[in-house]
C-alpha cells in the first residue's frame, strides 16, 4: 500500500494563523505575494510564492522549506521575480514524512523538475539556503541544462562533511530526536527566535526585526506537521551515507555557483565553506562578516549586494 503524505487543512485555525502572520510580515516589508498552488503527480499539494517583478529566480528555502524567512532579503532585491518553492513539510505546503520516500534523491530531483515545468521555467537562476542548497545541488547534478547559475547561502546541508555535527547526529536517534525536535517548537512567543540564536544570528540583529517576523516563526513552527517533517528530514539526510554529497560530485557541476557564508555559521567552519566553494569548477566564496547561518538576517544589504552582483555578472 502506498503511503499517503499528511495533508494540511487549509480551513484550520493553525493554517489561517500562519497565513495571516506571513501576510503581516509581507506588509511590514512592503512586499506583495501571489500564491501558486499545484497538486503534483504523487498527490502532494505544493505552494509556490511569487514575489517581485523582473528576471525570474527560483528559490529553494532551508529548514523545512518556509518562504517567510527570505522576506527581509527579498525586500532588498528589486528587479527580480522570485518563485519561492515552499518545500513539502513547510511554507503551507502539505506535510512530509521524508522517511516514507523510497529514494529521497530521486524524489527531490523529480519534484523540482515538476515544479519548474508547472511554472514554465525552462532555464532559470537558482537561490537556495541550507538544506535547500543540498536539494538544489542534487538537481544541478541531474539537470544542469535547466540552471543558469546558483547562489547558495550558508552551509549547504550534508556536503563534504566527514562527520555529522553532533547536534544533527543526535536528531537521528529515535528517543533523543523526538525530544529535541519537540523542544524546538516554541511554547511561547518569546521562544520563537531561539533557533536562530543557536545558528549564530546575533541578538542585535534579532532586536531589529519587526514583531511580525517572530510571529511567523511562532505560528509556522506550531503547524501540525512541523515536528514530523523536521525530524524525518534530518533522519533521512543524516542517517544514510549515500545521501551525503562529496567533493567529486561537486566537481561534476559545471554551472556558475557562488557560496555565501556567514562568519558565525554554527553548522560548519569558514574553512569548510572555502573548501566546498573550491570544489566547484566555476565557483566563488563570499564571506559575510558578523553573520550567522541565515546571514541576511544579520546583514541584509551585504547579502543582497552579493546576490545581485553574482546574478548580474556570473563568472
Amino acid at each position: 500500500m502506498t503511503y499517503e503524505q499528511p495533508k494540511l487543512n487549509h480551513d484550520s485555525e493553525k493554517f489561517k494563523n500562519a497565513q495571516m502572520a506571513e501576510l503581516a510580515l509581507l506588509k511590514a516589508y512592503n512586499l506583495k505575494e501571489i500564491d501558486h498552488w499545484f497538486t503534483l503527480k504523487d498527490g502532494l499539494r505544493i505552494r509556490v510564492s511569487e514575489i517581485g517583478e523582473g528576471k525570474p529566480v527560483f528559490v529553494v528555502p532551508g529548514n523545512t522549506g518556509d518562504m517567510f524567512p527570505f522576506i527581509p532579503l527579498l525586500s532588498e532585491l528589486n528587479g527580480y521575480k522570485f518563485f519561492i518553492f515552499n518545500r513539502p513539510g513547510g511554507g503551507l505546503s502539505d506535510g512530509m514524512n521524508h522517511e516514507k520516500v523510497n529514494n529521497i534523491r530521486e524524489f527531490v530531483v523529480n519534484i523540482i523538475d515538476e515544479v519548474l515545468d508547472k511554472l514554465e521555467l525552462d532555464k532559470v537562476d537558482f537561490m537556495a539556503h541550507s538544506m535547500g542548497c543540498h536539494w538544489s545541488l542534487w538537481y544541478a547534478m541531474s539537470h544542469p541544462e535547466r540552471i543558469h547559475s546558483m547562489n547558495l547561502i550558508a552551509n549547504p546541508g550534508r556536503v563534504m562533511l566527514e562527520k555529522i555535527p553532533l547536534p544533527l547526529k543526535a536528531m537521528t536517534l529515535p528517543i533523543i530526536g523526538n525530544i529535541a525536535v519537540k523542544a524546538l517548537v516554541p511554547k511561547k512567543r518569546s521562544q520563537a527566535l531561539n533557533g536562530l540564536r543557536r545558528m549564530g544570528t546575533s541578538d542585535t540583529a534579532l532586536k531589529k526585526m519587526p514583531q511580525e517576523f517572530s510571529e511567523c516563526y511562532y505560528y509556522f513552527q506550531n503547524l501540525p506537521n512541523y515536528q514530523m517533517s523536521t525530524l524525518s528530514l534530518l533522519k533521512t539526510f543524516n542517517a544514510k551515507a549515500e545521501n551525503a554529497i562529496n567533493g567529486k560530485e561537486l566537481e561534476s557541476i559545471s554551472i556558475p555557483i557562488q557560496l555565501i557564508w556567514g562568519e558565525n555559521d554554527t553548522f560548519a567552519s569558514i574553512e569548510q565553506g572555502e573548501k566546498i566553494a573550491k570544489s566547484f569548477p566555476i565557483g566563488q566564496f563570499k564571506l559575510i562578516k558578523d553573520a550567522g547561518h541565515m546571514p541576511w538576517i544579520d546583514q541584509p544589504k551585504a547579502v543582497a549586494e552579493a546576490v545581485k552582483t553574482f546574478l548580474n555578472t556570473k563568472l
